[in-house]
């Protein structure tokens, strides 16, 4: 049974053993479903402290790949998995902690976010990791929450440009006009820019089809189109 919430030091213990675990032989088919399913370099892989746990530890999150979440300041705040069998009937599972508070890969993404003047927010964590493999290091994500004031309050102290590029379900498509018809009128001097993918594709999917400049002139015709309405 997993609990619902690690004490901090088994968390952190946890994340330490998994990114151990990953460069093992026993992780092998963990870092080759990152690296070649999911296209992860071996830069990002380290950078977030992404790790497995192997099924012989007979640990509660045997067979799962560990990513830990952080919040701005480099603090632990969570522990998010995923099976590494897609067929798993609890696939994917996460410490109980409040999503809309925190960004995935801030942390990690808030110099370029600064330098830049501009983040990508994405829905998933595995969409930013991916982004980041391919040098758009100023990606984050809403971890599949819908996009909240607190976070764009977070991100606002380092940019003015927000890229709203999530999933091409309809769900996607209804969380970018909601953001849009929620806060582009009442946060002055911030840019909420929609990032619209083809029907039914994933922003890594996307990423992988077109390229790291298909991508690029993806984000320039929106912003085109956002400068001409």
């Amino acid at each position: 049974m997993i609990p619902d919430k690690y004490p901090e030091m088994l968390r952190r213990k946890i994340v330490k053993a998994a990114k151990t675990s990953l460069r093992n032989p026993n992780g092998k088919k963990a870092l080759d479903y990152l690296k070649d399913v999911r296209k992860f370099s071996d830069v990002v892989i380290d950078k977030f402290d992404i790790g497995y746990c192997p099924p012989e530890v007979g640990h509660e999150l045997s067979g799962r790949i560990i990513t830990p979440i952080y919040d701005t300041y480099g603090e632990m705040v969570a522990i998010s998995t995923r099976h590494l069998n897609e067929n798993h009937d609890r696939r994917f599972w996460h410490e109980s902690f409040e999503k809309g508070y925190y960004l995935y890969g801030l942390y990690q993404a808030k110099d370029t976010i600064r330098r830049l003047n501009k983040v990508i927010i994405v829905e998933g964590e595995f969409d930013a990791l991916a982004f980041h493999s391919y040098g758009f290091t100023m990606t984050v994500a809403c971890s599949g929450s819908a996009f909240s004031l607190f976070q764009i309050a977070l991100l606002s102290r380092y940019c003015t440009n927000f890229y709203l590029l999530f999933d091409g379900d309809i769900a996607g498509r209804k969380s970018i006009q909601r953001t849009l018809d929620m806060y582009s009128k009442y946060t002055y001097g911030l840019n909420f820019i929609p990032v619209y993918l083809p029907k039914d594709v994933d922003p890594d999917e996307f990423l992988f089809e077109v390229g790291a400049n298909g991508v690029k002139e993806k984000f320039k015709t929106a912003k085109d189109e956002y400068d001409f309405i």
